[in-house]
């Protein structure tokens, strides 16, 4: 799947039970998403996802932050199927995540969020493999990312992509973890290593 394609399947309703409801991945649109986008953005500082200081200058200039750079950076949301659609008044996208080029080799993933409601069901995974295959066919050779010690179940999953802690620092007082992936390694996205590609 390349990181235009939609990636449309079932995720489940709880994490016991064995039905699933729609779930669409795709690029986010300004125009018709920015709204709901933002709105997650604001939930997140309300629920201290992001850092107090944090100006959302990329929420805010979204094009030049996501849109502008010949395809290099990516914005996705994770948005409810239309059998779903029709049956709640409630915000459509309960996800997103995005991709902002930092330079030609190195990739930083952003604005990882899913609505509590619909946590713990694999969206945030279905997510980050979203952003992490864009990354390979983009040719980064590092993808950087970093974390609020207290999220721990972001840091667990991070971790699950083995990501690798490179440094931790102080930002007003909070301890953030630095994370970094090298593209140049295959790896397991599920926790089992990597090897060197030959």
């Amino acid at each position: 799947m390349t990181g235009d394609e939609r990636d449309c399947t079932a995720v489940p309703t709880t994490p016991q039970e064995p039905g699933g409801v729609g779930l669409c991945i795709r690029p986010a649109q300004a125009d018709r998403d920015l709204p709901a986008i933002i709105g997650l953005f604001e939930a997140g500082l309300r629920a201290g996802d992001w850092m107090d200081n944090d100006t959302g200058a990329d929420m805010h200039n979204f094009h030049e932050a996501y849109c502008a750079d010949e395809g290099r950076s990516r914005f996705w949301v994770a948005e409810l199927a239309e059998a779903l659609k029709r049956a709640t008044a409630a915000s459509l996208i309960i996800g997103m995540i995005g991709v902002q080029c930092e330079d030609a080799n190195t990739a930083m993933i952003r604005r990882l969020r899913v609505e509590p409601a619909h946590q713990r069901r694999g969206i945030g995974t279905r997510l980050i493999e979203q952003a992490v295959a864009f990354c390979r066919e983009q040719g980064y050779l590092k993808v950087v990312l970093d974390a609020r010690v207290t999220q721990e179940r972001a840091i667990a999953l991070f971790e699950r992509f083995s990501f690798q802690l490179n440094r931790t620092r102080q930002v007003r007082g909070e301890r953030i973890l630095d994370f970094y992936l090298d593209l140049y390694r295959d790896h397991d996205p599920n926790g089992h290593g990597g090897k060197d590609r030959k």
